[in-house]
């Protein structure tokens, strides 16, 4: 199996090595762990579907961060005799183990856990998309750790790792406060359809920022940034796009569209960001309902000061909220109960390939029925293809984004997509 097709030499990715021979367990990860980053280093996935391949990618790559190993491949204890090989022949006790299995009789864990260096153990049956993230930031954290006391007390061993990818956070976070986002964002819009009538009722807009690095989404500027003024000034950025493009769009079809933007940063609870959102709702004149924030677990349904505060205002100047990424986080039903998001958008992992993974189209078709227990939209994003979203119309979902519904275009092409562009029929 190859490896992730990025830089192989990369130094400021952490490397994780997941080896086990079904093809889905890889698919599902890589899904799962895309875009993942910790103290701003993208993680690197290296895939093996054997022991045998492990060791050669071992044995070209010698900072693997993480190893997230099957136990029964090639033979019954092929994982446990990968784990001696990295322990005891490559003499590495820096580098994170953690042991998965679908056959826990055949390596009990607690046999495993005294017996062996290693620092996990878990039934695949147990580890959803969350648990995978807390599993892997968990360990690059424990790796961290090791090699930053390694090279401070002189211990004998491997080369310290470099430390946390700070100096490279607070460079682009100055290279960001010195663009010009007029200059510096592309700007594309997604159509939102409404699955049963195949209209189009909304543009999302995705920003990606012109960097030294390449473009950049949203989530990885948000991370970026070190002070408020780069972040306000992003965040107001944003509005007055939102708010230009709904009054055009409005004149040019006669009849508003919803408009989403992505909350950077997520503040929603900071008084400055409340602010700038109400100014700009306020100062638009368009109608409510028009502006929806996309926000994510952590924004909405975290502990954060005034959050509740926060979202009663933005509904009474008529903004709506959409969680993002539902499905693959951790939500509090609790939190989801007290703070009732307008729409949540159900993550492509969920939407990709639905039609043809039948435990992906029993997650996709629970997300829907909490949505609609809930009585909150649902967004299905990511639809690829016409079975995809004939699957979620069939299945009650309000409205999907992708290319099999409406590519993406530049936001100045909006009106003219939607008079004269082609619609799907499902």
């Amino acid at each position: 199996m190859n490896t992730d097709a990025r830089s192989p030499t990369d130094p400021a990715r952490w490397r994780v090595l997941l080896v086990d021979d079904e093809p889905a367990v890889h698919e599902m990860s890589r899904l799962i762990l895309a875009g993942l980053s910790f103290e701003g280093r993208e993680v690197e996935l290296l895939s093996a579907d054997s022991a045998a391949q492990a060791r050669d990618l071992l044995a070209r790559h010698a900072d693997i961060a993480l190893a997230l190993l099957d136990v029964v491949m090639e033979t019954d204890d092929a994982g446990i005799a990968l784990v001696q090989h990295i322990r005891v022949q490559r003499r590495d006790i820096d580098m994170q183990i953690v042991l998965r299995t679908g056959q826990p009789g055949v390596a009990p864990e607690g046999d495993i856990m005294s017996r062996y260096e290693i620092n996990g153990y878990f039934l695949k049956t147990e580890i959803t998309a969350q648990r995978l993230h807390s599993i892997v930031i968990s360990a690059l954290r424990g790796y961290r750790n090791a090699r930053s006391l390694r090279g401070h007390s002189g211990l004998a061993g491997r080369a310290a790792a470099p430390p946390p990818h700070e100096p490279a956070r607070l460079a682009l976070a100055a290279e960001l406060a010195g663009l010009d986002e007029r200059d510096a964002v592309l700007m594309q819009a997604q159509p939102e359809v409404a699955l049963a009538s195949n209209q189009a009722i909304g543009i999302e807009l995705v920003p990606h920022w012109k960097t030294s690095l390449g473009l950049l989404p949203a989530a990885r500027v948000g991370a970026a940034w070190s002070d408020g003024a780069t972040r306000m000034r992003i965040v107001e950025f944003m509005l007055g796009q939102a708010c230009f493009w709904g009054r055009a769009w409005q004149g040019g079809q006669g009849r508003p569209l919803t408009v989403s933007i992505p909350l950077v940063g997520e503040a929603l609870g900071d008084c400055a960001t409340l602010d700038a959102v109400l100014r700009s709702t306020r100062a638009s004149g368009l109608p409510p309902g028009t502006l929806d924030l996309l926000v994510s677990e952590a924004a909405l349904l975290g502990e954060t000061v005034g959050i509740r505060e926060a979202v009663a205002a933005v509904r009474a100047a008529g903004v709506s909220l959409t969680l993002v990424d539902f499905g693959a986080q951790t939500i509090s039903l609790q939190r989801l109960n007290h703070l009732v998001p307008d729409r949540l958008k159900i993550h492509r992992l969920f939407v990709r390939g639905v039609v043809h993974a039948p435990e992906r189209m029993a997650l996709a078709r629970s997300l829907i029925a909490l949505s609609q227990t809930l009585s909150i939209i649902s967004v299905a994003d990511g639809v690829s293809t016409d079975a995809e979203a004939q699957f979620f119309k069939w299945e009650g979902c309000d409205i999907g984004q992708g290319d099999a519904l409406a590519p993406a275009c530049a936001p100045a092409d909006v009106v003219d997509f939607l008079r004269h562009g082609r619609r799907a029929s499902h």
